[in-house]
């Protein structure tokens, strides 16, 4: 391994690969550096159930969802490096606490079906918030894909060919672009079902009373059009068939290297010290951990003091609001009590993730977690991955993953192991009011924001890295002066969540920040 390269990359997560893939496709030698013993990061999994050592654990993320349209997977041949992906149908399904259910299908017209058997009218208005989303969609994508602060005149050429398509629609995307996700739900449906799938889902994307946050309902849009994309063997497949497609093109990755220090010389990033003392020399940096975290470990004194102030303030889970995740681990099936026997249809929503709660549960979990509560009943999402990969558990065995999008990231009364089961035994009495299978568990890995703070060495174990919003986009994310072309410190790129567009599994962020890192080696 050289010491000397043209870019050194901080993170082997999934921005941080994408990143040394393409700049290792143009001929540069590039290095990963990942202070965790594989690669992944929020996209890692493994077996981290100590009673329970052949379930395969998914604590961050489970999807691809973005990537598919973004094209990591075809520019970085991920299919021919071992990816291969499921995509149930339906993929979501809201359960109603009487047994009713909304299932959501990769054909929107099917979805409408739905939910008019439940509410008419409801199904009648989701044909026409589709043709609005499809149209934020064509409009958000190519925004997405685009460089911030740059003409791109292919994606500008798109957003502006969509823009003079959906006209008509204006007013409407713009109301929703700016509303809260809560208040759009409410304006477009009556039901209290309907209401309550659409808050599910954007409640993943943050506090659903907050405005701007509707934007998060493209992911409809997405799901109907792309699929979500569940990785074979969970999203460590997907990091996986990374790590070797960059391999393969000359990357280096070496773990179990935390980094003590990126060195800022002359006023600009030359490469990083690592905390066993090695010391890697670069022309680049690229940061894909979350940019408090990045400047913090910048040469002391080398940056200025009104910028690092700037990204000390960064807002990550500022409502003190954050997922809490668990899997579950099972030595028997996990099926659902009442709402498959209800279906209409031969649907399987036994493999579809699983949406529980009602739109006041969503608000109320926003609401507790702000005061530093813990509600006694929660919103919840339950990902039956053993139902949809029978790989991540033992022959006739079930692994469940849990996500409850709104908990206190610092609790009132302080976390603590009682606190942690205590909640976590209020939420196993709720899917058991749904789920069969819980009284079978075997073992069980759950992670407050804090632990996740720790494990993935993110500020406040925001999963986004930066909140999500309109304020925090484009040029302005993370902060004014950090987001365009012009790094605010020389050499140091950033190109993890906490950079545009944000959160999700795309691998745009890593492709953006290698792009800017190739026209800054042009230059040196």
């Amino acid at each position: 391994m050289s010491d000397i390269y043209d870019a050194v990359i901080v993170g082997a997560g999934h921005n941080g690969m994408a990143a040394a893939g393409y700049l290792s496709r143009a001929g540069k030698k590039v290095v990963v550096v990942e202070r965790m013993d594989k690669v992944g990061g929020m996209t890692s999994s493994g077996y981290m159930i100590p009673e329970a050592p052949d379930y395969l654990v998914t604590p961050c993320a489970v999807e691809l969802l973005f990537a598919r349209g973004s094209g990591i997977i075809e520019d970085l041949e991920l299919k021919r490096h071992g990816l291969t992906t499921i995509d149930p149908d339906p993929s979501y399904a809201y359960l109603h606490p009487d047994g009713r259910s909304i299932a959501l299908f990769r054909d929107y017209e099917r979805t409408a079906d739905d939910i008019a058997r439940i509410h008419p009218e409801d199904g009648k208005q989701y044909l026409k918030f589709m043709k609005v989303m499809d149209a934020m969609m064509d409009i958000g994508f190519p925004l997405m894909m685009a460089e911030p602060g740059k003409p791109d005149m292919r994606n500008l050429g798109k957003m502006i060919s969509s823009a003079v398509r959906n006209v008509k629609l204006k007013d409407q995307l713009l109301a929703i672009s700016k509303a809260t996700s809560d208040q759009v739900a409410c304006e477009w449906f009556e039901h209290p079902a309907t209401i309550a799938l659409l808050n599910g889902i954007a409640a993943g994307a943050g506090p659903v009373d907050e405005d701007g946050n509707a934007a998060a309902y493209m992911i409809f849009a997405v799901t109907h059009r792309l699929g979500t994309g569940k990785p074979v063997g969970s999203l460590q497949g997907f990091a996986n068939a990374m790590a070797s497609s960059i391999q393969e093109s000359g990357a280096d990755i070496v773990l179990n290297a935390p980094v003590a220090e990126i060195l800022i010389e002359g006023g600009a990033a030359k490469g990083v010290r690592l905390e066993d003392g090695r010391v890697l020399k670069s022309k680049v940096v690229i940061a894909t951990s979350d940019p408090k975290t990045t400047f913090a470990m910048t040469t002391p004194g080398a940056v200025e003091r009104r910028l690092m102030k700037r990204i000390e303030h960064v807002p990550a889970n500022r409502s003190n609001a954050a997922p809490f995740l668990a899997n579950v681990a099972m030595n028997g099936p996990l099926r659902l009590k009442k709402h498959q026997e209800m279906r209409h249809d031969d649907a399987d929503i036994n493999k579809a993730v699983g949406l529980m709660g009602l739109a006041d549960d969503v608000r109320h979990s926003f609401a507790t977690a702000r005061r530093g509560d813990i509600p006694t009943k929660h919103a919840i999402s339950l990902s039956p991955l053993s139902n949809i990969d029978p790989t991540q558990a033992p022959e006739g065995c079930s692994i469940v993953y849990l996500y409850l999008p709104a908990v206190a990231v610092d609790a009132r009364e302080g976390w603590s192991p009682e606190l942690k089961d205590r909640t976590m035994a209020s939420v196993i009495d709720q899917v058991s009011e749904y789920y069969d299978g819980f009284q079978n568990e075997v073992g069980r890995f759950v992670e407050t924001a804090r632990e996740r703070e720790v494990r993935l060495n993110a500020m406040n174990g925001c999963v986004t890295h930066v909140d999500f919003g309109a304020m925090r986009s484009g040029t302005d994310r993370p902060a004014t002066g950090f987001g365009g072309p012009k790094p605010a410190v020389p050499g140091l790129l950033l190109g993890g969540a906490g950079s545009h567009p944000g959160g999700g599994v795309s691998g745009i962020a890593g492709r953006i920040a290698s792009d800017r890192a190739l026209r800054l080696l042009k230059k040196l």
